[in-house]
């Protein structure tokens, strides 16, 4: 990644200089410490705006607004991104309405996200030890409730509630946190790693560094005394700079912009696989990550050591059966859930048609990919992919197609459930989902490339929805592939 080589020779140099204070303290005497003026708590309304790059391209703006309120703080967030993915230009914006506690724990929210024509919206409260959830996608409103531990933070409220605490460095604090885009409640693991001056807008400025870790993603940030992020980056080349209005809003016409997002993130290989389609084993070396945080091992995979080997399905060895299938332990693969709507009356009634009368469980999956794959445009997509919702637009990627797979099949009777790693393409490994159904045994179905199973080169790291889906990102710049054999 671009920022790792100045980080890493910015620590060289700090320690070899380290060593030489230490031979000659009693000539030079160490720097002042950076002073930091704080706030005890935020008093008056504050307004921030920042550019958004990636890997030094501008490709979007954010902003927020903080108001102090007799019973705590209302926080307002807005985000405009224009991603290049695969050629196609998606613009993607978001709003954030979020009512916090005095100690800036949640106590309602309303979050949008719009993405061309596709929308999702998540409203939330707090009651005592519950969240209570209204999701809306597709015209469809679904009501959930999650159990609390302990009442959560959104991530928006965590930096200038670390900034007013007046932390010394060196302070690791964990932090329940939750994610409305997902509906996801996770660990925030939030370390002060010192004070600084940075250079923002031509300004010298102190500031408080801080370095939040999530699914896998450690993220920095640098903080005024009063709470305002000058600056913040990612491992994955994304970065946003404190700027005024007028700058952040000035954004390059979207044909100029020459980053793919999606080649980007993509994991080379050396050597090329011909005719992945037609190969039968797999067999790869894994590094670059911990293996441990994911379960590579099951089903057709089986993993030794950094090793994992991959055997195709066999259809012929499959005992299928009459559907609907009513096996208890397989309940949650059948269930409805707020993004597949496998009960709604407008997915049971195509998946009906779509099989005809076919009562066979293997036949009835081959007829559902075959419609979903014929009948979606395959458009690359930036949105929370549901069942729903796809229906209509009749278009997406392949979050969009498997959704849409898997609540047809569980309408049907047929155990469904989305899994999440990369596919080999044109030379190279790309993130990619797709499903795995229930007949007898575990078995891979990508309704966006047509295949039934999918090939070896499918390789499975997570399964289930998009709460548990996020946690690829741990691979994003990290992952190395070598293939040791495919045949």
């Amino acid at each position: 990644m671009i920022v790792k080589r100045p980080f890493s020779i910015a620590i060289v140099l700090f320690f070899c200089l380290m060593n030489v204070l230490l031979l000659r303290r009693q000539l030079w005497a160490p720097p002042p410490p950076v002073l930091l003026p704080t706030v005890a708590a935020i008093t008056e309304p504050m307004e921030e705006w920042w550019g958004i790059h990636y890997r030094g391209e501008r490709i979007g703006y954010a902003a927020q607004k903080i108001a102090p309120q007799p019973e705590g703080y209302l926080v307002q967030s807005s985000s405009l991104l224009r991603l290049n993915l695969l050629g196609t230009v998606q613009t993607v914006k978001t709003q954030l309405r979020m009512a916090a506690a005095t100690d800036w724990t949640l106590k309602q929210f309303d979050f949008d996200l719009q993405s061309n024509d596709v929308s999702f919206k998540a409203r939330g409260k707090v009651a005592g030890a519950m969240l209570h959830l209204q999701v809306e996608s597709g015209g469809h409103r679904t009501d959930k409730e999650i159990p609390l531990s302990q009442p959560p933070y959104l991530l928006a409220a965590l930096k200038p509630y670390i900034a007013t605490q007046n932390l010394e460095p060196g302070m690791e604090q964990l932090f329940p946190t939750f994610d409305p885009s997902t509906l996801s409640q996770q660990i925030t693991t939030v370390i002060v790693e010192g004070r600084e001056l940075i250079q923002i807008g031509g300004k010298t400025e102190p500031a408080l560094r801080i370095r939040q870790r999530f699914k896998g993603i450690s993220v920095v940030s640098w903080v005024d005394g009063s709470g305002r992020t000058l600056k913040e980056e990612t491992p994955m080349g994304l970065s946003l700079v404190r700027e005024k209005e007028a700058e952040a809003r000035l954004l390059a016409d979207a044909a100029s912009l020459s980053l793919d997002l999606i080649t980007q993130t993509s994991v080379p290989l050396e050597t090329p696989i011909a005719n992945p389609a037609e190969k039968n084993f797999l067999k790869i070396k894994l590094s670059g990550f911990d293996l441990a945080h994911f379960p590579l091992n099951g089903g057709r995979q089986r993993l030794t050591d950094d090793v994992l080997e991959i055997k195709r399905e066999d259809l012929n060895q499959l005992r299928s059966y009459r559907r609907p299938l009513r096996q208890p332990s397989l309940g949650s693969y059948l269930q409805s859930t707020p993004f597949v709507q496998s009960d709604h009356p407008k997915i049971r009634a195509v998946a009906e048609r779509v099989l005809g009368g076919e009562t066979d469980a293997l036949k009835a999956v081959r007829r559902i990919r075959k419609w979903v794959y014929d009948g979606l445009a395959k458009v690359p997509t930036v949105s929370i992919p549901n069942a729903l919702e796809v229906l209509q637009t009749k278009k997406g990627d392949c979050n969009e197609h498997t959704v849409l797979f898997n609540a047809m099949a569980r309408a049907v009777g047929i155990p469904a459930k989305t899994v999440v790693g990369v596919v080999y393409l044109r030379g190279a490994f790309y993130y990619h989902a797709w499903s795995e159904v229930w007949l007898g045994q575990w078995v891979s179905v990508d309704s966006v490339l047509d295949q039934f199973p999918a090939d070896v080169t499918h390789i499975k790291f997570l399964e289930g929805e998009i709460d548990r889906q996020i946690d690829i990102l741990e691979l994003i710049g990290k992952l190395k592939i070598k293939v040791l054999d495919a045949s």
